[in-house]
């Protein structure tokens, strides 16, 4: 059924005439799209496990919610939404006359979305507190992507152009994006495929009753 939908995905976004159609940014929407299937995967399996009391849905929702998200940063890596994004906000700041300060405003905005990011990821962290080193890897990855992402939600012409026009630029960008999908789907892989019924309850927090 994932790789159904998968494979669906895949041809709507290739008869979409918009975005980079390149083989690299393809190549990077399949390994979203391929890590989120494993996240699903995952999510499905640990569903059937008991990991505690406190948290038994919790390891699930995480996966689960993981897996949407990198579904929509792959269809975003063809449709490119974040130029319309960007369009948008220029025509608004010509039209309300504040354009000579929109790199003000684009730097609060950055700033912004990153101390969202940083609190979504601390949210999940410790919405999985009692869980946390069974999957300190998938949020490792998870770490790569929100940077990425906050960097990329810059916009800035110059960081563009040394993030896809350089060499370093185009390394910095594998590391992070490729990076962060690989350790992901090995996290994911590893809570996927685990066969031995491990007492997860050794991983949470210790009470000790007087």
């Amino acid at each position: 059924m994932v790789f159904g939908i998968g494979a669906t995905l895949v041809v709507v976004l290739a008869r979409v005439e918009r975005g980079d159609r390149g083989v690299w940014p393809w190549f990077i929407t399949l390994a979203y799209l391929g890590t989120a299937g494993l996240c699903i995967w995952a999510g499905r399996r640990e569903r059937e496990k008991m990991l505690g009391r406190g948290r038994r849905w919790h390891a699930p929702m995480f996966w689960f919610v993981l897996g949407g998200l990198l579904v929509a940063l792959g269809i975003n890596k063809q449709l490119d939404l974040q130029s319309d994004l960007t369009s948008v906000g220029r025509s608004v700041a010509r039209s309300g006359g504040w354009y000579e300060y929109r790199r003000v405003v684009q730097a609060v905005f950055v700033l912004v979305f990153a101390i969202a990011a940083v609190g979504a990821v601390a949210g999940a962290a410790w919405f999985l507190r009692d869980l946390w080193k069974r999957y300190r890897l998938a949020f490792i990855g998870i770490i790569y992507l929100c940077a990425f992402v906050i960097i990329r939600a810059a916009s800035f012409h110059h960081v563009d152009q040394a993030l896809y026009h350089t060499f370093l630029g185009g390394l910095v960008n594998a590391v992070l994006e490729l990076g962060g999908n690989g350790v992901i789907g090995w996290a994911a892989y590893r809570a996927a495929t685990e066969r031995v019924e491990t007492n997860y309850q050794a991983f949470e927090r210790k009470v000790s009753i007087r």
